[in-house]
């Protein structure tokens, strides 16, 4: 099971060193499990989200409520990882979630609805983030300005993973223990100034 190879060369490397020693060889690249969320994830990308709605009050969501988003909670991978080392199949898959297909505003009700927070959502036009130069993915998780190329990037086909035994744990049970086992990191999401600022302006705009 190789979870961390930066360059084709490494993966070759190694595919090629084990080949005589191993039955199969698992390898897990980038799209191939998508965005990894769930307990103790040091990224911060998904934590934010269960964080930020967690604190309530008014919360910048980018987009509107049906802009798909996708991610895979790191249990689910993992069961899904030890299927594919026992019987297959080989080639390329692509794991990531959940199934059935979920929404910017389906995620942000949810974690208001594990923590019972009072928070509210005020989904900024993407077009409005791009001109104020909010940093993708890592300044506002989940989120990716659309440009050529990148339409469809968070819609990837799950349906050969799904067939080779691929499940989704209920969003609620990854929300929560994402709340109990993952704190937010520094320099991940909005600051909250930056939020307020970028609320003020968005309500302000003529």
């Amino acid at each position: 099971m190789d979870t961390s190879g930066y360059v084709p060369r490494l993966v070759r490397d190694s595919a090629e060193l084990l080949a005589g020693g191993v039955q199969r060889y698992v390898f897990v690249s980038s799209i191939r499990a998508g965005l990894i969320v769930g307990p103790h994830d040091p990224t911060g990308r998904f934590t934010y989200w269960a964080h930020r709605i967690a604190r309530g009050g008014e919360v910048l969501v980018p987009g509107h409520p049906e802009r798909p988003v996708q991610f895979v909670d790191v249990r689910d991978l993992a069961g899904f990882l030890l299927l594919v080392a026992e019987r297959g199949p080989g080639g390329p898959v692509t794991t990531t979630g959940p199934v059935p297909a979920l929404t910017m505003g389906a995620l942000a009700d949810a974690c208001r609805a594990v923590t019972r927070s009072d928070a509210t959502f005020t989904y900024v036009d993407e077009a409005f983030l791009a001109e104020h130069e909010v940093g993708e993915w890592m300044e506002l998780p989940l989120w990716v300005a659309p440009k050529p190329g990148w339409e469809r990037f968070l819609e990837a086909d799950v349906s050969r993973a799904l067939a080779a035994g691929l499940a989704f744990r209920p969003l609620a049970e990854t929300v929560h223990d994402t709340l109990a086992l993952a704190q937010t990191v520094e320099g991940v999401g909005l600051a909250p100034e930056r939020e307020a600022e970028l609320l003020r302006a968005w309500h302000g705009r003529a």
